[in-house]
């Protein structure tokens, strides 16, 4: 009799402790099947329900192994009013965005400028859709992640329909911390801009630091219609010198991008996670860093502000180089 109460509790032990393991095992192969759909997500999401984009009604198959983050520079600062009560709208505009496109089979990423006057159609949370300025997609809704997401779509519209993957939203007090972690940047001027400072003439070398950074990527001459051009170019020159002096303090430092993030987390709006921005990083400090394409177009006076009309030959070269086969 002691013996079979003996072989009960040994065979109930044995029970339990196989029925834990098999619960254990769907856990960890629930987590693994999360984490999976989550990798597949951040690289393959959109591109599995558009795997090709139409232009003048032909089919054009989009790259599989690449993804897209949306840069979106706003004109704001972290403690600036981004909505009043009883209002649909914000006051912060984007006035950088650039996609950072990544071919992981080629192992480059190839930097795309947009114009922010470039004239497109912005779907409001309203559902209404109106044509104006791209930077004035970011004015519709809290000023937070749904603006990024209007912004994201206006995007999207304007490059005939291809998805990008995430956005990473920044104010303007994020420029000079960046700037500074890197140690610093050093750009070689290519024109004069003498409101900056006498030492702001072409072919000098500037190392910028603090708030040097911010007023360089900012300043335009708002009495020249298309002197925005002018500050794109000083965009994509800063691109360049930033990406050097990452790489040279990623070697450095291999914590360098969770430090950067940890430091600038207040002033970004982004639907990536910690890990996700530290692959990006690295993937920006190992794979070879392409020349920044924009599309060409032209400007004009515009009802009430100066607007980019995009060539659409240029544009969809642009396209086309990047994101399709």
């Amino acid at each position: 009799m002691k013996k079979d109460k003996r072989n009960l509790w040994l065979f109930i032990v044995e029970f339990l402790a196989a029925a834990a393991i098999i619960a254990a095992g769907l856990v960890l192969q629930h987590r693994a099947e999360e984490k999976d759909a989550a990798l597949t997500d951040a690289e393959t999401r959109a591109r599995r329900f558009a795997p090709s984009i139409t232009y003048k009604e032909k089919s054009y198959p989009l790259k599989r192994n690449v993804s897209s983050v949306l840069l979106i520079g706003t004109d704001n600062f972290a403690g600036d009013s981004k909505q009043y009560e009883g209002l649909t709208y914000n006051f912060n505009l984007a006035d950088f965005l650039v996609i950072l496109v990544f071919d992981h089979s080629a192992k480059t990423v190839t930097p795309f400028q947009i114009c922010r006057d470039s004239m497109c159609d912005v779907t409001m949370p309203s559902g209404k859709t109106e044509r104006m300025q791209i930077t004035l997609s970011h004015t519709y809704g809290t000023g937070g992640n749904d603006s990024c997401v209007i912004t994201r779509n206006a995007v999207e519209g304007l490059l005939y329909g291809v998805p990008v993957d995430n956005y990473l939203a920044f104010t303007m007090d994020a420029v000079p911390l960046m700037n500074d972690l890197a140690g610093g940047v050093t750009v070689k001027l290519e024109d004069s801009i003498p409101e900056l400072g006498p030492e702001y003439v072409a072919g000098a070398e500037i190392t910028l630091h603090g708030q040097e950074a911010l007023r360089f990527v900012r300043y335009r001459d708002t009495s020249l219609l298309d002197d925005n051009l002018r500050r794109m170019a000083h965009h994509r020159q800063y691109m360049d010198a930033f990406s050097t002096a990452a790489r040279v303090a990623m070697s450095a430092d291999p914590d360098y991008a969770v430090k950067c993030f940890r430091a600038a987390e207040k002033f970004l709006c982004t639907d990536l996670s910690v890990e996700q921005i530290t692959d990006m990083v690295n993937d920006l400090c190992s794979y070879q860093l392409m020349p920044a394409i924009t599309p060409e177009g032209v400007y004009g006076p515009g009802k009430t502000f100066p607007e980019f009309v995009v060539d659409d030959a240029s544009l969809w070269e642009c396209v086309r180089s990047v994101f399709c086969v």
